[in-house]
């Protein structure tokens, strides 16, 4: 199975390899930055789809972690 990257494998390698050298606690934070960015883009599109922050807090914890969390949410009620 091909690679979905348009990147050049031997930059790919260099890339991994770099990482590799970095320390643990380094390589935690870069994970950590990364995870928040991704959820911060996913609110914000919800946000922009539905024109409203909470409801995007909401619709987001509902896609995440389901309904029944939802329903555990301050302020909600019928999620």
């Amino acid at each position: 199975m091909g690679s979905l990257s348009d990147t050049d494998p031997r930059v790919a390698r260099l890339q991994l390899e770099l990482l590799r050298q970095k320390s643990p606690a380094y390589r935690l934070q870069l994970m950590s930055s990364m995870s928040a960015l991704v959820i911060g883009l996913s609110r914000k599109n919800l946000e922009q789809q539905l024109g409203d922050a909470q409801a995007a807090k909401i619709a987001w914890v509902r896609l995440h972690y389901g309904a029944e969390m939802t329903k555990a949410l301050p302020h909600v009620r019928d999620a």
